[in-house]
C-alpha cells in the first residue's frame, strides 16, 4: 500500500462550540484533509448537541472531509483507539491528533509536520506534541523531552502505535504491585500510579495512562513543545472528566511561522526540567498537594532532587 503520509484526525462529540473553535483553527492552519470522527449520543439529551456538532462538520467547504459517524457511543477511549487504528490502516504513516476542545494555534500543523518528519526514524522518541506547560525554558532547544506523553495536539507513527497492546491488565497490576517499577512509572509525575489503577478500577477509561504504559515499557521518550501552539478548552467542566481548575495552559500567544525548530536530540532528560514537570501531574497526599500549591503561588519548587 502506497504511504500517505500524515493524517489530521479530530474528534468530537457533543460540544459545538468548542468544535467551532477548533475547526477555525484547522482552517487558520490550511489543512487539505480532515479525518472526523463523531461519537454517538448516550441519551436523549445528548442528541441535541452530537446533532449540532455534526452539522458544523457537513458544512466545511474550505478541506475535504472524511467523515465517521458512530450511531452508537464508543466512549473517548475506544474512539480514539479504533479511530487511530483505522487510519493507519488506510495506509497512513504518521497521524496529528486532536481532540474538540484543543484548538490549534497559526502553523501548528506545519510545526507538527516538521516534528514527525524529524523524528520519525528514532527509536527512543514514540510521541510528539505541540503543546507546552507554563514552565521555565531549560535549554535551548524549542522542544524537550519528557517520559509522559501529552495528549492535546500530538501525533505519533504507525509502527509505533500498531506495536501497542491496550489491554496488557496483568501488566499494569504489576507495576503497581512493584515498588521499584511503580516509582519509575511516576518518575515524571506522581499521579500517574493512580491513574493507572483508576484505569484498572474501571473508574475511568483512559486511552492515554494505557499508552504512556507502552511507551514507559519500551523505555520511549515524548516531545513537548516550550511554546504552546494549542489552546485547550476543556477546563471548562464541559468534558469527560469534568476538569474545571486549568494550571495547564500557557497565558502567553505563540505561533509559527516556519522558521527552523531547534531539536531535542540529546535523550538524556533534564531532570531540573523533570522536577518542575511533576508539579502538574501530583499525586493524592496531602503533601503533594502542598507541594503543588505552594508551586503555583510561588513559582518555587519543594521537590527532592531527582535521579
Amino acid at each position: 500500500m502506497k504511504d500517505k503520509g500524515n493524517a489530521v484526525i479530530l474528534f468530537v462529540f457533543n460540544r459545538p462550540d468548542h468544535t467551532k473553535k477548533t475547526l477555525q483553527g484547522l482552517k487558520e492552519n490550511s489543512v487539505s484533509k480532515l479525518h472526523v470522527f463523531c461519537d454517538g449520543a448516550r441519551n436523549l439529551d445528548e442528541k441535541k448537541k452530537v446533532k449540532e456538532v455534526r452539522k458544523l462538520i457537513d458544512e466545511i467547504e474550505w478541506c475535504e472531509v472524511e467523515k465517521h459517524f458512530s450511531e452508537i457511543n464508543l466512549g473517548l477511549a475506544s474512539s480514539v483507539i479504533n479511530g487511530i487504528s483505522k487510519i493507519f490502516s488506510e495506509g497512513y504513516n504518521s497521524v496529528t491528533v486532536l481532540e474538540d476542545d484543543c484548538t490549534p494555534k497559526k502553523g501548528f500543523i506545519d510545526y507538527m509536520n516538521k516534528l514527525l518528519e524529524h523524528y520519525q526514524h528514532n527509536e527512543k522518541v514514540m510521541h510528539v506534541s505541540g503543546f507546552g506547560l507554563p514552565i521555565k525554558k531549560y535549554t535551548n532547544r524549542d522542544v524537550f523531552l519528557t517520559p509522559y506523553p501529552c495528549s492535546w495536539g500530538w501525533g505519533t507513527w504507525k509502527e509505533v502505535w500498531e506495536g501497542c497492546n491496550f489491554e496488557l491488565l496483568d501488566e499494569y497490576k504489576s507495576v503497581l504491585e512493584n515498588t521499584e517499577l511503580k516509582n519509575k512509572f511516576n518518575y515524571a509525575g506522581e499521579g500517574f500510579s493512580k491513574f493507572l489503577s483508576l484505569q484498572l478500577e474501571g473508574k475511568v477509561n483512559s486511552w492515554l495512562i494505557r499508552w504512556y504504559y507502552y511507551i514507559f515499557s519500551q523505555n520511549g521518550l515524548c516531545v513537548w513543545s516550550y511554546d504552546s501552539l494549542i489552546a485547550n478548552n476543556g477546563f471548562d467542566g464541559s468534558g469527560i472528566h469534568k476538569v474545571k481548575r486549568d494550571r495547564f495552559n500557557q497565558k502567553a500567544e505563540a505561533e509559527f511561522t516556519g522558521k527552523d525548530i531547534k531539536f531535542e536530540d540529546n535523550f538524556d532528560l533534564n531532570k531540573n526540567l523533570i522536577r518542575e514537570f511533576r508539579r502538574f501531574f501530583i499525586g493524592s497526599s496531602l503533601i503533594e498537594k502542598v507541594r503543588t500549591y505552594i508551586y503555583l503561588k510561588t513559582g518555587f519548587l519543594i521537590e527532592k532532587k531527582i535521579r
